[in-house]
């Protein structure tokens, strides 16, 4: 399973995750600060669904030593967000890889810079091998 980290995770890891999992990968997400149960934004639903993912029945949760242990893979939006989980929860720092290019938080913004987001979310995977 790859885990995709973000802040709040209602929109750009569970963005990354629905276009993984759209393309065949079994892939969670979850927040550094999430408010357990949110719903992905109505940005972000739109966007996956632009691009044949659904984000419907998503719901925000933290990262925890659980999920850390699971993933074969945890790619992150940002370096802080990197820096945060090897320090967190160092032995799985091996796991924990920054998307490239880095993923700028579209939250707060118009269909329009979710729509941006995808798309780098989209090179960001290609670039990691997430094809």
């Amino acid at each position: 399973m790859i885990l995709f980290v973000c802040t709040g995770n209602t929109c750009r890891s569970p963005l990354a995750a629905a276009l993984a999992r759209a393309r065949g990968y079994e892939a969670e997400s979850a927040g550094l600060a999430a408010r357990q149960g949110d719903a992905a934004t109505p940005q972000a639903v739109r966007a996956a669904a632009r691009r044949g993912a659904d984000l419907t029945a998503h719901r925000a949760q933290n990262v925890t030593e659980s999920l850390m242990a699971r993933a074969e893979r945890v790619l992150v939006m940002t370096d802080a967000h990197g820096e945060y989980l090897r320090t967190a929860y160092p032995a799985w720092a091996h796991k924990v890889a920054v998307l490239r290019p880095m993923i700028p938080d579209p939250y707060g913004g118009g269909d329009g810079v979710y729509e941006l987001c995808a798309q780098a979310l989209l090179d960001a995977l290609d670039n990691a091998g997430i094809r």
